[in-house]
């Protein structure tokens, strides 16, 4: 019996955002990177982890490796998981915006080319690929 996966939002750093991830897998912290601007790539260790860095934008991603049953490691979060959390983040996102909407009085007009009516970045579900500093999209967004 496959259980609806949960989200819960943690932390939000420097192009990622943390969530706490609840699925028939288990319960795991979970990461989102959006973003990678210049002073965080002048942060980095090396090309590696700046190539990591910007292979990783909308991958959804376990925030640490889990070993799987044929003994190799993964930060795959399954694509069923992938999918609704989209819809989490989707769904989050209208209400949001139907609040802000509906009280002008409080929030003022917002303007249709507003940033914050920008939706939510799509993640795609990946893994990464050891030893060559990069992730590698294994399921795009339904």
């Amino acid at each position: 019996m496959m259980t609806e996966p949960r989200f819960t939002w943690k932390c939000s750093y420097m192009g990622t955002v943390d969530y706490m991830v609840t699925d028939d897998t288990g319960t795991y912290f979970a990461e989102l990177r959006h973003s990678v601007d210049s002073y965080e790539l002048s942060l980095a260790n090396g090309d590696g982890v700046r190539a990591d860095w910007k292979s990783s934008i909308g991958i959804l991603r376990r925030r640490n490796c889990i070993r799987r049953a044929d003994g190799s490691y993964s930060f795959e979060v399954p694509p069923e998981t992938v999918d609704a959390f989209n819809a989490w983040c989707l769904q989050r996102y209208r209400e949001s915006m139907a609040h802000l909407e509906s009280q002008p009085e409080r929030y003022g007009f917002i303007p249709p080319d507003d940033p914050i009516r920008k939706p939510p970045i799509l993640a795609r579900g990946g893994d990464y690929r050891f030893g060559e500093h990069a992730w590698e999209v294994t399921h795009a967004f339904a």
